[in-house]
Formats: C-alpha cells, structure tokens, sequence
C-alpha cells in the first residue's frame, strides 16, 4: 500500500532539503527549491503507479528544482557558484579544515549532473538505479557521474 503524501512528505522532508542544501549550499535557495519540490510532489502524486520508487522520484524533482535554482542563481550575478552545504568536521585541526574547504571548492565545480550524482551517491546512499531515475539517465551513465566528478575530485587535490 503506498502512504499517504503526508506520510510520504513526513518520511522525507529532511533528506529531500539536506540533499537541496549540499546541491545548492544555501539555506534561502534550499527552502524555496524544496517549497517547490513538495508543491510538484503534491500535484503529480496521484499519477505515480504503485511500482514507482517514491524515494528516487523526489531526488528527481529536487535535482531539476536545484538545478533551476543554480541558473537563476547564475543569470542575477556571473559569479561563481559555490556550494558550502558540507560543514568541516567538527573539531578538526586547521590543516583538515583548510583541505576541506578545498574539497568543497572542487566540488561545487562540478558539472551538474557529475555533481547531483555525487551528492545522492556519497551523502545519502542512493542506489544507481535510484540515482539515473533523479538524472533521467541510465543507471550505468550514474556510475559513471560519480566515478568522473570522484576522478575529478582526487586530480584536482593531488594537484
């Protein structure tokens, strides 16, 4: 029996906007993407067939919403946009934040898709197959998003 969408929103309103935070990393743009993925969700739920996989069909909707909301971003200043959603770990030396702070700069670098893809792969666990539903992909193109933006990631640290 599939839940309600109260029950659905309930289940999932954290995971969704922590996924909308680390794809957008800030907290303004993150409410408002997720205001707009559950307004989506709601509308469109009553079409999903009882197979649909609820869970990789909110990280689709929130990635189009994210990735809307980084071209606004983009079209009201030609600066680069960073995403800080991943805070250093709490009590880490200097150095440790320092090189974290790289990771994030690298990381919102990214081309979206290899960026999306990293994030619901290494922060919230979602199986490929999950992952290409969110992408419109196939689920080897998602492993392949992640192996590049991780490729990408270990180069640019090395350097």
């Amino acid at each position: 029996m599939r839940p309600t969408f109260d029950e659905l929103f309930t289940r999932h309103r954290h995971e969704i906007f922590a996924y909308l935070m680390r794809l957008l990393g800030n907290e303004a743009d993150a409410q408002d993407a997720a205001q707009e993925v559950w307004l989506r969700a709601y509308r469109a739920y009553a079409r999903l067939t009882p197979q649909s996989n609820v869970r990789a069909w909110l990280y689709a909707i929130a990635t189009r919403q994210g990735w809307n909301a980084m071209r606004r971003r983009r079209r009201k200043s030609a600066a680069l946009v960073y995403v800080d959603g991943l805070p250093a770990p709490a009590g880490a030396a200097w150095e440790q934040q320092r090189r974290w702070r790289e990771v994030v700069a690298v990381v919102s670098r990214l081309p979206p898709k290899q960026h999306a893809a990293l994030m619901q792969r290494q922060f919230h666990g979602l199986r490929y197959d999950e992952i290409a539903t969110g992408l419109g992909c196939t689920p080897a193109a998602a492993r392949a998003n992640v192996y590049q933006a991780i490729k990408r990631l270990r180069a640019a640290l090395e350097e």
